[in-house]
């Protein structure tokens, strides 16, 4: 499992990220807080993350370092 946190400017940003993460074949959760949303939705990412510094947890037991940077570069 692997924890990243990632801030979003705007909504483009949110469904390039979520339409990436869609590409990984692991579970992908983003947590505000209490609340915790599958990655992969993007009404969820959008209603808990929209100019908010979120966590972002990868359920990989598999090394995924590659594919989550590539999806960080791209989204940040």
């Amino acid at each position: 499992m692997e924890h990243k946190f990632i801030t979003f400017q705007n909504t483009q940003q949110i469904i390039q990220f979520v339409n990436m993460v869609n590409k990984l074949d692991f579970d992908v959760d983003a947590k505000y807080g209490s609340r915790v949303v599958d990655a992969k939705s993007i009404l969820g990412v959008i209603s808990l993350a929209s100019y908010k510094t979120i966590e972002v947890i990868f359920h990989s037991d598999a090394d995924c370092n590659p594919q989550i940077n590539k999806i960080f570069d791209l989204a940040s």
